[in-house]
């Protein structure tokens, strides 16, 4: 190929590029990349397409090249660090997000990354230190308070978050993802009205903002809130472009629905948005089950657990399935003044990962480090569901720990996350009511195995017996704590904590249980999870010989 042919090759493949044909642009710049031209934009701009088409090891492979080619350009460096950090590989994140502010000091884009990036590894003082100094250097760059306020939102330091919050709305007062953050940032402490007030602020900058009309959905009085009730009822799938909006209009819907007694129609709504988002975010629930046994088996030849070797307890960790109880539990907990709810978070994973370099032998204390840069009070507790796959570790390699299994009837269960639209990943399952049930029993199987192994420092809590009869279920838990009893404990909704789980608009009333058998209400959409069930001889009652 001609270095003419090669560059008007290169100039049409920008064009495609610009208009959206990603595919014929992608065929250009393979084309390209097998003819040796040896041009750091082709493969930065394939590395874009890649990024923005969900490949993201083909994209870091195209960034390397990049590299070598130019090792002095800040930009490759950047979008390394960037996708990395998207996609959970924060410490392999780290160090090219400081190589590309060493290369240019005035990238703005490369100390957001680089605070983003010390927020997901759980090191808050490190950011909150960047953040001031980006501040200060980009003065009216908005999204550097805004990052401050997750800072201190994220260490309970709610009123400096907000301070921070408000500070970046004033200097960019039309920004819809500030705006939409501090309107959830409301929601988690609980200030409904102000919440609306600032969804409804997103919604006239941008009328097709579908995550804003999902959370009025959620937390909507539908008799008060007429207009906005009316207007998601009205909502037309085919003016949203993305199936990500579509669904997300399908869950709104299904909501509203659900409030108006109307549970056939929501019904509907339930299925074509779980639908539609399986097609979007596939079930993981092989990967779960896989890695989850994975860690049973690499570990089933330990010996039973020395309980003589326990100190004083320091870690609460509450694992089970989401929509299980666990953010009541937390909220209940977190009444206790010497404890800190960490909520949901990354720590234990950035603790295995660091601890694995020197055989677990250092994991108490590097769990203990990372826990001291949120607070220095006595006790936390930690939400992160997913950490039931890791018990044997969490129960001999740190020293302080007890875990509190929370769980509720499978169908009640099931349904309230079918219902539930998780933005982050780990819970695409829960689109399918089958993978669900199947992923309900693997849990159980694997809890019944370890509570045999660990029985003493594992505490199951059913939700149904904790709504139905909260002061004694309640005094069961503080007292297997080690906790002095007050009363404010059966009194979680009027704590200052903040909530920023799916459940946080049910953690802010009084302790009921409206949500017992609300899946008969649902029963057409499921019926095929209790036949499930019945076709493995599964039922709560298998729980029973275990928590009484």
């Amino acid at each position: 190929m001609k270095n003419k042919e090669i560059l008007n090759l290169f100039e049409k493949a920008l064009n495609l590029q610009k208009q959206g044909d990603f595919i014929q642009a992608s065929n250009i710049y393979k084309d390209l990349i097998k003819n040796k031209f040896q041009n750091q934009e082709v493969f930065l701009n394939y590395a874009a397409i890649c990024q923005y088409m969900k490949k993201p090891n083909d994209a870091i492979l195209l960034l390397k090249e990049a590299i070598k080619i130019n090792p002095n350009n800040s930009i490759p460096f950047f979008k390394m660090g960037f996708i990395l950090n998207n996609n959970g590989r924060f410490y392999e994140s780290l160090p090219f997000a400081k190589k590309a502010i060493d290369l240019n000091p005035n990238l703005w884009q490369g100390y957001h990354n680089l605070i983003k990036i010390l927020i997901n590894l759980n090191r808050p003082k490190e950011a909150k230190l960047e953040a001031i100094n980006a501040k200060r250097l980009f003065s009216n760059n908005h999204l550097f308070d805004c990052l401050l306020g997750d800072i201190h939102s994220s260490t309970g330091d709610f009123k400096e978050a907000r301070t921070y919050y408000k500070n970046a709305i004033s200097i960019s007062p039309n920004d819809e993802v500030i705006l939409y953050t501090y309107a959830n940032f409301s929601v988690g402490i609980g200030n409904k009205k102000e919440s609306v007030n600032f969804f409804n602020k997103v919604l006239k900058i941008n009328p097709l903002h579908s995550l804003s009309f999902y959370s009025l959905s959620t937390i909507i009085d539908t008799e008060k809130d007429e207009e906005i009730k009316n207007k998601i009822k009205k909502l037309n799938l085919q003016d949203f472009k993305s199936n990500y909006d579509r669904y997300t209009i399908l869950f709104s819907k299904s909501h509203i629905s659900h409030k108006l007694k109307d549970f056939q129609k929501s019904s509907k709504f339930l299925k074509e948005a779980n639908d539609l988002k399986l097609k979007v975010r596939p079930s993981n629930i092989k990967y779960l089950i896989n890695f989850s046994e994975s860690i049973k088996n690499e570990t089933s030849n330990d010996r039973s657990f020395d309980f003589s070797k326990f100190k004083n307890l320091r870690d609460i960790f509450i694992v089970g399935l989401p929509r299980s109880g666990s953010t009541l539990v937390e909220s209940i907990i977190g009444i206790n003044k010497d404890v800190f709810n960490l909520g949901e978070n990354s720590i234990f994973h950035n603790t295995f990962i660091e601890s694995k370099k020197s055989n677990f032998h250092q994991m108490d204390e590097t769990y203990s480090k990372y826990a001291k840069y949120f607070s220095s009070k006595k006790f936390t507790t930690n939400k992160t569901l997913s950490n039931y796959m890791h018990i044997p570790y969490l129960l001999t390699k740190l020293e302080h720990s007890k875990v509190i299994y929370t769980f509720r009837n499978p169908l009640d269960n099931l349904l309230s996350m079918y219902r539930a639209k998780f933005n982050g990943s780990g819970n695409e399952y829960s689109s399918s009511l089958i993978d669900s049930a199947n992923y309900y029993m693997h849990q159980f199987n694997l809890m019944s195995f370890y509570s045999k192994k660990y029985k003493e420092n594992i505490y199951f809590l059913s939700y149904d017996k904790l709504v139905n009869n909260p002061e004694t279920e309640i005094k069961k838990l503080i007292t297997w704590l080690g906790f002095n009893w007050d009363d404010s404990y059966l009194y979680p909704y009027k704590s200052k904590q903040g909530f920023f789980t799916a459940s946080n608009v049910q953690v802010r009333s009084p302790i009921n249980n409206k949500s017992v058998g609300g899946w008969e209400k649902y029963s057409k959409i499921m019926r095929e999870p209790l036949n499930f069930f019945n076709q493995n001889n599964f039922s709560l009652d298998s729980f029973e010989n275990l928590i009484d």
